[in-house]
């Protein structure tokens, strides 16, 4: 049995054989950039390959799909407000403007449609694609980036700019390190050898990049790469011409709810194919970040894939042209074009013309005659959220992600660190009747340690009506797989968190109209948290506490509705068991689908168990478990325009659960028509049906009915079920609701109009 032969010499061996002007030269590195001799070797041939220009290529023609998608991130579920799916063949020539065949467009965003009818040439608007990759351009950046950076010393601090890792100085910015190497099989049963090089900043900056390239070591050729941005971008933090703005007070009037301004990018994948054994020309990208604006969080990803169909190469000119092939004169560039697109008309069986006024970035377009076969094309791919040929597969990104997670932790210089009260952040002030009017201050800062970066946090309030200090301090480490978070906290708390009634739609109504939906108590004590990354949705939520829970009262009775009724007051709050508890709870809430013209699913499930004792009385204790499960279904009818919702649920209690622990039904998140808490008890079950039209891909007008009970399980009566029924009005699937309803059943029903986010259609 032979013996493995250690990385280290396989490299080696490969570079004392490349030719003299291939060889890395000696050069002055920082002594420790390279961990291990490896990675040194493969750092010089990369870096060597990179700054050779490749003018081999004299020209090649590719078809070239491509696919985005933007949406917006809520609990319930990720809504699609963008998507494009193009397809084109490119016809790439290194001594003249490229030519790319249209043959695929299709595009979804609110007012489209609108914008169709005023322009019949508005599709081209829609085409997110202006020219084809330069063989002669960085392999890395693949143009995300408008500067080429061979100097990163001195960089133009105006522009957003990476460090990237193979141009001069990189070894001051950057550490390498070798690993594994990966092995492609070539059509001919060749193997090729490629070796990992991971890129490690030296420390956490937005301006560098931290991943993994694949080197091919006999060439220098990069292979293929998986990295992301080492640190997110804050807009006023990380931009001097903006930060001085901020500085100077230019945005002191811009509301919390638009702040801060951050871009993270959380995955950027390039693969590369070798043509005919001789050039690595591109194969895939994908790209994955999210934009955050104050409460909106955008996610955003990008797929291209390049299929090629012919390639010449500087080798290829030396051969004597095909007799069978005419050589064409033309007097000008727009007979030239004609004519290609004549003969692109007659082997595609559709016909194509060159518009004059259809150039861009020094492109032109050769486009069909009837545009409306555009959307209909066969070469289009699908959405990117379906796997495709040419494109990667969810495993394959399950694996670029492993990747990035295998990386060591990056770290921090000094302590980054923000501070905000008030109106500068949109959950920094509050109102409820518990409270009234509450400010809040937080000061973040990001903390080195062994396991890389953790963010340190600590949030206080401070109610006017109740005159309670509030306060929670967490450490959270965060990673490419996971957060966890330990706090410590005294904090007041809704019954239901994922009601959000600390948030801005609650603390608006309890202002203006004196109605507040939430139930409260206050948790004094410590937990720690497992959620996803923070790129991800929140699919699932994993909570162990321990704490004390107290009852509060209600210390304010104003709202500006009711400013000059001196006897009115808001509703009671629950009377909360005074105990101190250890307990644990699990949220898992996957969604399946993000096109509003499609079926979506979403599922929610949670359980909770906790041990109890009253704090002055040993003898006063229990324990107790719950659960609950609640199913929504969205479902286009025949005619896209036309859909209907489905929502169900039901939950009960075993054991001895605290009044705190009960299901509260009432209001617009569980049975509208009613006000909040109508019902309440150890065991629920309700359900809402809706049938919604869709005008403008953006505007919904629904009918629905909504059925809730509440109560103990053993005195269950389908008799005790409230109704309730009325009109909404939605925006982006759902992400803007208004409700009018009205209750059926019961002394409180009534007219009720509701005003809030992130429903079901």
């Amino acid at each position: 049995m032979n013996a493995p032969i250690p990385l280290r010499f396989v490299v080696a061996g490969v570079l004392l054989a490349l030719p003299a002007s291939l060889q890395a030269q000696p050069a002055t590195y920082a002594p420790d950039a390279f961990l291990d001799s490896t990675a040194g070797q493969l750092f010089r041939a990369a870096q060597l390959n990179w700054q050779a220009i490749d003018s081999s290529v004299v020209r090649y023609t590719s078809v070239i799909k491509q696919r985005i998608a933007a949406g917006i991130r809520t609990p319930l579920k990720d809504r699609t407000i963008y998507r494009n799916e193009t397809a084109v063949r490119a016809f790439w020539d290194r001594d003249h403007a490229p030519i790319m065949q249209v043959m695929g467009n299709r595009a979804q965003y609110p007012g489209r449609e609108q914008a169709q009818k005023e322009d019949s040439w508005s599709w081209m608007n829609d085409l997110a694609m202006d020219e084809p990759f330069e063989p002669g351009g960085d392999r890395l950046l693949f143009g995300l980036t408008s500067e080429d950076t061979e100097e990163i010393t001195d960089p133009d601090e105006s522009d957003f700019w990476f460090a990237h890792p193979l141009a001069p100085g990189a070894d001051s910015l950057y550490r390498f390190q070798s690993g594994d190497t990966l092995t492609l099989s070539l059509p001919d049963g060749r193997r090729l050898l490629t070796v990992q090089l991971d890129v490690l900043p030296r420390e956490a900056d937005v301006h560098r990049i931290a991943g993994t390239l694949w080197i091919e070591p006999e060439s220098g050729a990069l292979v293929r790469a998986v990295y992301q941005l080492s640190r997110e971008l804050d807009v006023v933090r990380d931009i001097p011409e903006v930060r001085e703005e901020d500085e100077a007070g230019e945005f002191d009037m811009v509301p919390g709810i638009l702040k801060p301004w951050i871009f993270t990018m959380d995955l950027v994948a390039i693969e590369y194919s070798l043509w005919d054994f001789r050039v690595w020309l591109p194969r895939s990208m994908r790209v994955e970040g999210e934009v955050k604006v104050g409460i909106m969080k955008m996610p955003i990803a990008f797929d291209l894939s390049y299929q090629l169909e012919s390639v010449t190469m500087e080798d290829d000119l030396a051969e004597p042209p095909d007799p069978a092939l005419i050589e064409r004169h033309f007097d000008s560039r727009a007979e030239a074009m004609a004519f290609i697109a004549s003969l692109l008309s007659e082997s595609s069986g559709v016909a194509y013309e060159q518009p004059e006024d259809v150039i861009r970035a020094d492109t032109r377009f050769i486009v069909p005659q009837d545009i409306t076969l555009l959307e209909e094309s066969p070469e289009l791919p699908p959405p990117i959220w379906d796997d495709a040929p040419g494109f990667s597969s969810e495993d394959e990104l399950e694996d670029m992600v492993r990747t990035l997670a295998d990386l060591p932790p990056i770290p921090t210089q000094g302590i980054p660190w923000d501070a905000n009260w008030g109106w500068a952040r949109h959950d920094l002030i509050r109102f409820n009747r518990v409270e009234g009017l509450a400010v809040g201050g937080r000061f973040e800062a990001e903390l080195g340690s062994f396991m890389g970066p953790i963010n340190f946090e600590t949030t206080g309030f401070f109610g006017f009506g109740d005159l309670e200090p509030k306060g929670k301090v967490t450490f959270e480490r965060r990673s490419v797989l996971r957060r966890i978070a330990v706090s410590g906290y005294r904090e007041l708390r809704p019954t239901n968190a994922r009601g959000r009634y600390l948030g801005l739609g609650n603390s608006l109504y309890s202002l203006f109209f004196g109605r507040d939906d939430g139930e409260y108590y206050m948790a004094t004590g410590a937990d720690l948290v497992w959620r996803p990354p923070e790129a991800d949705r929140e699919s699932f939520r994993l909570r162990f506490y321990a704490e004390r829970q107290d009852s509060v009262d209600i210390d304010t009775n104003f709202s500006l509705i009711h400013a000059f009724d001196s006897d009115w007051d808001f509703r009671p709050n629950m009377m909360a068991q005074r105990l101190e508890e250890v307990g644990g709870e699990l949220t898992i809430a996957p969604w399946w689908g993000s096109d509003p013209l499609a079926t979506q699913v979403g599922l929610e499930l949670y359980g909770q168990g906790g041990w109890w004792r009253h704090p002055d009385t040993t003898s006063v204790k229990g324990d107790y478990a719950r659960a609950s499960a609640t199913l929504r279904v969205a479902i286009p009818l025949a005619d896209a325009s036309w859909r209907v919702g489905l929502e169900a649920g039901g939950g009960t209690s075993w054991g001895d659960a605290p009044v705190q622990r009960n299901w509260f039904l009432g209001g617009p998140l569980t049975l509208r028509g009613y006000e909040a808490s109508v019902k309440s008890g150890p065991s629920f079950a309700r359900g809402r049906l809706e049938v919604a039209r869709t005008y403008s891909e953006s505007v919904t007008i629904s009918a629905f009915g909504d059925a809730g009970w509440a109560g103990k399980r053993e005195d269950f009566d389908s008799g005790d079920f409230l109704y309730g029924a009325g009109l909404g009005f939605g925006l982006l699937d759902g992400l803007i609701r208004m409700d009018l309803s009205h209750g059926l059943r019961g002394p409180n029903k009534r007219f009720r109009f509701d005003l809030y986010l992130d429903a079901i259609l």
